[in-house]
């Protein structure tokens, strides 16, 4: 076990362990088998919000699908509330780049889909869909389509779609990638009111993957910097800001020295240099 995890490691609170993990995969094109991640060591802690950034390709998105059970572990420790990962379960949940609504669907049958398919759409579950599009800012917009919809709308949908099943862990891979900047603004926001609500925070931990440090900081209990492939632990950063969080406090010294370090961390790691006047919150990796 390296030396960082061993600082770090608090099984008392402790969410997610990732002990010595090792993931890979083999292309179907030529056979070679290429690793993701060697030597991965970190902990999620209860009701913590953990954002990880790194150079691109450098195995982030491979992580998260081995945390969702869709990657095979080649080797280490991969333990969710104690409890080793071997496959997709229903105390996790996904918020993918895009939303992938059923055009079929209307926003309510969207979101009760999940339901469904835990055969759990009862009253209290339809309920549930009731206070979350409420919540996520749907509220009278139940019955549209997702063609009637903008690309904000959707992600709120695809949000209450993953908060409805009252998963553990919130699995988040770039949800706002996709979006104009304006909107992913708005989103950010949001997904902050949403976490800091009451009624979903309970016992919530979530896990972001974004390639946008400003974002990471602005979002994030902690922020976890990976290596160029194959992933490992560079740095794991304590965002020390106040919480509830507005928009505000992106423009604050700390958050933007938080930036600046993180930043400088992750072009490193890209074989990339940082120019002096480039503004950080324009730049990501």
């Amino acid at each position: 076990m390296n030396t960082f995890f061993a600082r770090r490691r608090n099984t008392v609170n402790q969410k997610l362990l990732v002990e010595d993990l090792q993931l890979g995969y083999r292309s179907t094109r030529s056979g070679t088998y290429s690793v993701a991640c060697r030597d991965l060591s970190f902990e999620v802690r209860q009701n913590e919000f953990v954002a990880i950034v790194g150079p691109s390709g450098c195995g982030k998105t491979t992580f998260l699908s081995a945390v969702a059970g869709l990657q095979p572990v080649t080797a280490g420790k991969l333990h969710l509330s104690g409890r080793p990962v071997r496959g997709p379960g229903r105390d996790r949940s996904m918020v993918f780049q895009h939303a992938s609504l059923f055009p079929w669907r209307t926003v309510t049958g969207n979101v009760e889909f999940a339901l469904q398919a835990q055969k759990k759409l009862n009253p209290a579950g339809r309920q549930r869909v009731r206070e979350l599009l409420d919540l996520v800012g749907l509220a009278g917009k139940e019955n549209l389509y997702p063609k009637e919809l903008s690309g904000g709308m959707m992600q709120r949908v695809n949000l209450a779609r993953a908060l409805v099943t009252d998963p553990e862990l919130l699995l988040l891979d770039e949800p706002f990638a996709a979006l104009d900047a304006q909107t992913r603004e708005v989103m950010q926001e949001e997904l902050l009111r949403v976490w800091q609500a009451d009624e979903v925070h309970d016992g919530k931990t979530a896990l972001f993957i974004t390639h946008d440090v400003p974002e990471a900081v602005f979002l994030a209990d902690r922020v976890i910097v990976f290596s160029r492939g194959p992933a490992h632990v560079v740095e794991s950063i304590d965002i020390d800001l106040p919480r509830p969080r507005h928009s505000s406090v992106k423009r604050s010294p700390e958050a933007l020295a938080h930036v600046d370090h993180i930043l400088d961390l992750v072009m490193r790691q890209g074989g990339k240099e940082r120019v002096d006047d480039e503004d950080p919150a324009t730049v990501t990796s």
